[in-house]
């Protein structure tokens, strides 16, 4: 389809052939420059997604355990989530330094996928685990660890596989904003600049 489509269309500049983007990308895989870009993107995507998952699995317990803890955040979350990526990014311009962009964009955009989940997997705990520690006078500690934290691991490895697709979603979009020196979002601008669409 993308071959026949590149043939009717005639111009690599609009649809570039699917050999002639296979061939760039072959020579990229053997550019210092392409793998600084990758490296650098993949670290502040990891150091986004490793900061979302601690402070939002902390937040998520919390706020699982207790229910005026949980109103309070509640409406931020809603925001958090109704909020388009494009507006968060800009808003990030002016806080940060282009390198700082894509973290805070990630964490922000991923906080409430893992504290929502956190918070169902706390919430989904089956009560009579619960009642039956409470009578054998099980400590605070032993519970969470024996009984509330095995219950949500489903739910935090869910809430993790959606917030690593969308990590590298928001980071290469604040990169293409933002424009850090090392980045794919940076190569990905200027090969747009430049109209070399195949690259």
């Amino acid at each position: 389809g993308w071959k026949l489509v590149s043939v009717l269309v005639g111009a690599e500049i609009i649809v570039p052939s699917p050999e002639g983007t296979a061939a760039r990308f072959i020579r990229l895989l053997g550019s210092a420059p392409f793998w600084r870009a990758v490296g650098a993107t993949v670290v502040r995507g990891a150091a986004g997604f490793v900061l979302s998952l601690l402070l939002g699995t902390v937040v998520g317990i919390g706020a699982g355990l207790s229910p005026f803890f949980r109103s309070v955040i509640r409406p931020l979350m809603t925001v958090i989530k109704a909020t388009p990526v494009i507006s968060i990014i800009l808003i990030a311009l002016i806080w940060f330094h282009t390198d700082m962009v894509p973290v805070f964009v990630s964490f922000l955009m991923t906080f409430p996928i893992i504290c929502g989940n956190t918070i169902g997997g706390i919430m989904n705990v089956d009560p009579a685990l619960i009642q039956m520690a409470r009578s054998y006078r099980v400590s605070d500690r032993d519970l969470l660890t024996g009984v509330y934290l095995p219950s949500i691991v489903p739910y935090m490895v869910s809430g993790v596989s959606a917030a690593v697709g969308i990590t590298w979603k928001v980071v290469i979009a604040a990169e293409v904003l933002a424009m850090p020196v090392h980045s794919v979002g940076t190569k990905m601008q200027n090969a747009r600049i430049n109209l070399e669409t195949t690259e």
